[in-house]
């Protein structure tokens, strides 16, 4: 168990990512389509965007940044309005806008500021959430739950954070418990989570105060347990400022680094890997490598363990270094200069 768990943190088990589409287009509600209200609701628009593609602290307080926001119009390929929906407070005027970026335009942009930038591939992350209306915890559930659900939907979207939920089957339910989710112990909750192929785990709670929700938030990931509390809101700011903290945690240790532009990007796609043991061998050489800075695992796919890395020097040199240390060993189908590389695992 206690491997386990070590196993879980360290997010040394294969990786269920997802690669998002729309990052780069959103919707907002703008008072009427007369030009300064236009401009104004793009603005926000691209604001909301940024949000889910930049890393780090105070991101808007870098001059690039800002100057992206104040020219938002000029990276707009397109937007559409069409009526709001009926729980949105409006007057006649007041349409629902969807805005579509540029998103080569914004990233060439984006590379040269002093920010971390995450790209569409991100991995998905498990939510055990417990609900407690009128003193009774129950866990979420989508149909009996629409209001919960709503928000959950809107959060994730707005954040650009693939969430997978538990089944909740017989079994599930027999090994894990609502109280089980909410403890300070966590080794049965993942215990349980490790079949769903993930790396980050969220455990939390919401709570229907009355007039307002409360929420408390667990996220385990990357050897490390965060928690956090939310202000007192509706179940819709709750829920999004949750999966906030979600999303800045996750995105400081996937976000391409100011400092990594100028390193060369490069896709490893490694076979032969039989069992955890060696998929952590795997992981801790490249990390070891001292041409290569990062070493971040995307996913699983078909016999590959997909990685991307970020390397200093010829990759020539690279390759060498990975044939000499007879570790890995290039695959036929593959040759030095392609974008993707194919390695095999040479077990011993």
């Amino acid at each position: 168990m206690r491997r386990l768990l070590i196993c879980l943190l360290f997010v040394c088990q294969a990786v269920g990512s997802v690669e998002l589409e729309r990052l780069y287009e959103t919707e907002v509600v703008v008072k009427s389509e007369q030009q300064q209200n236009r401009v104004v609701a793009i603005k926000k628009a691209l604001k909301t965007v940024l949000t889910r593609v930049l890393a780090g602290d105070k991101v808007f307080q870098d001059p690039g940044v800002r100057k992206l926001l104040d020219n938002a119009s000029q990276y707009t390929l397109e937007y559409q309005y069409s009526l709001v929906s009926n729980n949105i407070e409006h007057n006649d005027e007041t349409r629902l806008m969807r805005v579509l970026f540029d998103e080569q335009a914004l990233v060439k942009v984006l590379l040269t500021a002093q920010v971390g930038l995450w790209n569409e591939i991100r991995p998905s992350t498990l939510l055990w959430l417990v609900v407690e209306d009128e003193g009774k915890q129950k866990m979420f559930d989508a149909e009996l739950m629409p209001e919960i659900d709503y928000a959950l939907t809107k959060a994730t979207r707005e954040k650009g954070l693939p969430i997978l939920y538990p089944i909740q089957d017989l079994k599930e339910k027999q090994l894990l418990s609502v109280s089980d989710v909410l403890s300070a112990y966590s080794e049965r909750l993942l215990s349980v989570s490790w079949s769903y192929d993930v790396v980050s785990i969220v455990a939390a709670k919401i709570v229907n105060k009355g007039s307002c929700w409360k929420a408390e938030w667990t996220l385990y990931f990357d050897s490390k347990i965060r928690q956090w509390q939310g202000q007192c809101g509706s179940s819709q700011e709750v829920i999004l400022n949750g999966f906030q903290g979600i999303y800045d945690h996750l995105a400081r240790y996937y976000a391409i680094k100011p400092n990594l532009i100028e390193l060369a990007p490069l896709i490893l796609k490694i076979s032969n890997v039989k069992n955890m043991n060696e998929l952590e061998r795997v992981t801790e050489y490249l990390d070891s490598l001292p041409m290569i800075m990062i070493a971040t695992k995307l996913r699983t796919e078909a016999e590959y363990n997909i990685y991307r890395i970020f390397y200093q020097g010829d990759r020539q040199d690279l390759h060498n270094t990975l044939e000499n240390d007879h570790i890995l060993a290039l695959e036929t189908v593959s040759k030095i200069d392609d974008e993707q590389l194919k390695y095999k695992f040479l077990s011993k």
